[in-house]
């Protein structure tokens, strides 16, 4: 099999373990307080599709959030896995979760896939294949009107009400748009604008292993993704994160919480 078909079958079939599993007592940890958890499924399942990954491909090189990167390979093929985006959804809810894994051939998005575990949803795309959702091709929406559109973020106590640079402009945000809604998921919160489903999404933290698959998806699906700050959207590094499904969409976003964060830096 090529990496995509490998990458598939891993992915389902965690999928498959996970919706089997429950976090036992003892068995969910906190890493950096009790609002970041990790538990046994996390670790098991990192490994699970490491071991995969890395039997078939033994060359390329692994970028996850439970375990440290392996070394670079010779193949330039470096993956970025999320074993459990959602983990606190995970253990509360047993819904709204995701395995996200995602490829990289020298720097290029090669595919990604988002598995909405519970629903059983698969989100895929290869780079210039378009998007899909199972066997649907999906696509970004239409809408081009703040007052229209969904804005979706995966944490809303950092976003909206502790103080930050761009807080002022997130709010005033929040009150353009038809509503804000929270998954709880960086990668189905993406999954969402490229299915059309939102039309914005915004997060002030995310890391590499929770967005690197969902972009090639939105990206596939015709969205547009960069930095808080307009800036490109590192791969390799964490980030805030913009995401809309159009750039005069994210143009006008933009615009607006750079006009609020000047007017609060000279106030």
């Amino acid at each position: 099999m090529d990496r995509f078909d490998t990458a598939r079958a891993l992915v389902l079939a965690a999928g498959a373990r996970l919706r089997l599993a429950r976090p036992e007592a003892g068995a969910v940890w906190e890493k950096t307080g009790h609002q970041d958890l990790v538990t046994r499924c996390d670790r098991e399942t990192e490994q699970f599709l490491r071991s995969g990954i890395l039997s078939a491909f033994p060359g390329d090189a692994i970028v996850g959030e439970e375990y440290p990167a392996t070394p670079p390979g010779g193949t330039g093929c470096v993956w970025y896995l999320d074993p459990i985006d959602g983990t606190t959804n995970f253990v509360s809810q047993h819904r709204n979760y995701a395995v996200s894994v995602g490829c990289y051939q020298d720097g290029v998005p090669a595919f990604g896939l988002v598995l909405d575990v519970e629903r059983g949803a698969l989100y895929s795309a290869r780079h210039g294949g378009g998007a899909l959702r199972d066997e649907t091709p999906i696509h970004v929406s239409h809408c081009g009107v703040l007052r229209d559109a969904l804005l979706t973020t995966p944490g809303v106590l950092h976003t909206f009400l502790r103080e930050h640079p761009r807080r002022a402009g997130l709010v005033e945000l929040a009150g353009a748009v038809r509503g804000v809604r929270s998954m709880g998921c960086v990668a189905l919160e993406l999954c969402a604008v490229a299915a059309g489903e939102a039309e914005l999404f915004v997060a002030l933290r995310s890391c590499p292993w929770d967005h690197n698959a969902a972009r090639i998806i939105l990206a596939e699906a015709g969205g547009c993704i960069c930095a808080l700050d307009g800036a490109p959207l590192p791969k390799d590094t964490g980030s805030a994160v913009l995401a809309a499904c159009s750039r005069p969409l994210l143009e006008q976003v933009l615009a607006g919480i750079s006009a609020n964060t000047s007017s609060r830096e000279n106030g």
